[in-house]
């Protein structure tokens, strides 16, 4: 039997997972690397470090089925939409870094740039461009970092530069440019080069081979070479697939199998530092607040969108971080034990717990459904208290909020996209969690799909794999032959009048801090004016 390397690398770590062709996990490894601040709102990597994880995860969990490594025919790589910046000499980066995270907002004010031009490329992403692709960032380079830009050789999505470092091929993935650059496979000349020239970047295409027509996902990138090989582990020679970005890995791994007569009423959703929803259809569907629609970006011919909330799986890590009362710094030891005994206190109280506490959850901006990357939280009910009650009012204050937004997404995907959402497959770490779970299956509005599967992400990479490796033809037979068995939990009747009512008062809150901070944003604009020479 030949089996599948798939590797995964997501915000702070790359795990690397053994499957053979039906989709069975035979080993698992991790390895962590750094994530470098060298300034607000500035979140940057050193490649070598990254690359230096791949290995070291490949490694480890090729040794622990030594007897199957000869066996492996193929690999694939997914990563976070970040971007490596190749540039001659010195990292161009602040920090000595070479890539920007996704998290990265420097480009705040560039992407509102780019909103104020209008351009058609806005209606491929709900209206209003994300500090969080790569166009802001990068012009916000061109702008702040003159000498550094001039020395700029090429700029690629995170998966791309791995798989480059893996055979020594420059290629891109369709799925990065389609989600994340103004590009649209759509048309007959995909770059937004009217926009670019009008922005002052106009010599963003000609940098590496990202004028060169993209592969599509699960297509050979090229070969395994000796040296990549020497450092991984894996045989040499073997084909690595063209890669994708890990929330839409994830998606593959939880679709499940007979997915495209689901299509219009599964949603995937993908839970790690952040959260991603992304549906798929056979049209064109524009919906406002939400990127997308994204052409090719997974499967060849068909649309996907993308929602979602940025810094959800760290939104309960900074209550266990940051509260008087919090029992200690986050472990999933911990949030098992806060989860349980909120569960136990809700059996007692009911929805008179935390009644009065309520948040938007936009600590990084609105994914979805606004598509303001500038807005942040609201928070109500903060009082003086300190002790363990304020600790887990605010801990199940904040999953609440999660899952409320997640119905507030669901619903305007189907009032505004033409899907008919009805169902909800998560994934992720949060799956570790029972009170996120229970929260996900009563405040949603949908049924709950959970998957018998530990790595949804690598999952979804291993499908890809199998097809550049010719296991299976397409990413369609490599979703039917190797999804996991999934199971349905229905909405818990008591609660959904209670979660409900928690809804309608989110609602308003979301209403009001958009009316602030288009409030505040004048407030902004306003500058003292001088009279007689006195301020």
């Amino acid at each position: 039997m030949k089996h599948l390397l798939a590797i995964d690398v997501g915000t702070l770590s790359a795990r690397a997972g053994l499957f053979d062709g039906e989709g069975q996990l035979m080993a698992v490894a991790s390895a962590s690397f750094k994530l470098l601040t060298p300034a607000e709102h500035h979140a940057v990597y050193r490649m070598d470090d990254i690359w230096n994880a791949v290995c070291l995860a490949a490694m480890e969990c090729l040794s622990q089925r030594p007897e199957l490594t000869s066996s492996v025919a193929g690999l694939a790589f997914d990563a976070t939409s970040s971007v490596y910046i190749e540039a001659e000499g010195e990292p161009p980066l602040d920090g000595g870094g070479d890539v920007i995270c996704w998290m990265d907002h420097r480009g705040e004010v560039e992407a509102a740039e780019v909103d104020a031009t209008g351009h058609r490329f806005l209606d491929h992403v709900g209206g209003s461009l994300s500090p969080e692709t790569n166009l802001p960032k990068l012009l916000w380079l061109k702008r702040h970092r003159p000498a550094a830009w001039a020395r700029i050789k090429g700029a690629r999505d995170l998966c791309d530069e791995l798989a480059r470092r893996a055979t020594g091929e420059d290629r891109h993935s369709v799925c990065g440019l389609a989600c994340k650059w103004p590009y649209l496979p759509d048309e007959a000349d995909p770059w937004c080069q009217d926009l670019l020239d009008g922005l002052g970047i106009g010599g963003l295409t000609k940098l590496g081979k990202l004028g060169v027509t993209p592969g599509k996902v699960g297509e050979v990138h090229g070969n395994v070479s000796a040296s990549a090989a020497a450092a991984m582990g894996v045989p040499q020679g073997i084909p690595v697939a063209v890669g994708l970005i890990d929330a839409e890995a994830g998606a593959l791994g939880v679709l499940g199998r007979d997915y495209l007569k689901r299509m219009n009423n599964l949603l995937p959703m993908v839970a790690g530092t952040s959260t991603c929803y992304m549906p798929f259809a056979p049209d064109p569907r524009h919906v406002p607040g939400v990127w997308g629609p994204f052409k090719d970006a997974v499967f060849p011919g068909y649309w996907m969108h993308e929602a979602g909330q940025s810094l959800s799986g760290t939104a309960l890590d900074a209550v266990l971080e940051h509260h008087p009362a919090s029992p200690g710094q986050p472990s999933s030891t911990l949030h098992l034990e806060t989860a349980n005994r909120i569960l136990q206190i809700l059996e007692q109280e009911g929805a008179a717990f935390a009644a009065a506490r309520h948040i938007v959850p936009d600590w990084l901006g609105n994914r979805a459904p606004l598509g303001d990357g500038r807005v942040r939280a609201l928070v109500t009910g903060i009082g003086p208290e300190t002790g363990e009650r304020s600790f887990l009012e605010a801990y199940y204050a904040t999953a609440r909020a999660l899952a409320l937004q997640t119905r507030h997404i669901i619903e305007h995907l189907n009032s505004h996209g033409q899907y008919a959402i009805d169902s909800l497959a998560l994934a992720g770490g949060q799956l570790n969690n029972p009170l996120l779970v229970r929260l996900y299956r009563d405040a949603t509005g949908a049924k709950l799909v959970i998957s018998d599967i530990r790595e949804p992400v690598l999952l979804g990479t291993a499908m890809v794999a199998a097809v550049a490796a010719g296991l299976h033809p397409d990413l369609f037979a490599s979703l039917e032959a190797m999804a996991p068995r999934q199971k349905t939990l229905d909405t818990d009747p008591r609660w959904w009048r209670a979660h409900d009512a928690a809804y309608r008062i989110y609602l308003k809150l979301f209403a009001i801090r958009n009316e602030v901070e288009t409030a505040g944003r004048a407030l902004a604009t306003l500058v003292p004016v001088k009279e007689s020479g006195v301020c």
